[in-house]
């Protein structure tokens, strides 16, 4: 079950996500993804991953809604 959900590495991370391994380091000293570090690897589940980038996509999407409708009352 988990092993197939496991994600070894921050490269691993940053080509699972599409972002760069920088970024991915950057995110984890931020604490905006979960990751279990034994030694010097980080280890990653990739639900977690795939929950914390689709919560992140929602927000975009709502508040990309919101300013839209905030311009339609406005006349240039």
């Amino acid at each position: 079950m988990l092993r197939g959900d496991l994600i070894c590495g921050a490269a691993a991370a940053a080509k699972y996500t599409g972002l760069e391994r920088r970024t991915i380091y950057g995110l984890c000293a931020k604490d905006y993804l979960l990751y279990v570090r034994l030694g010097h690897r980080l280890f990653f589940r990739k639900s977690e991953l795939d929950e914390t980038f689709a919560g992140a996509c929602q927000k975009l999407d709502a508040s990309a809604s919101g300013s839209q409708s905030s311009m339609e009352g406005r006349v240039a």
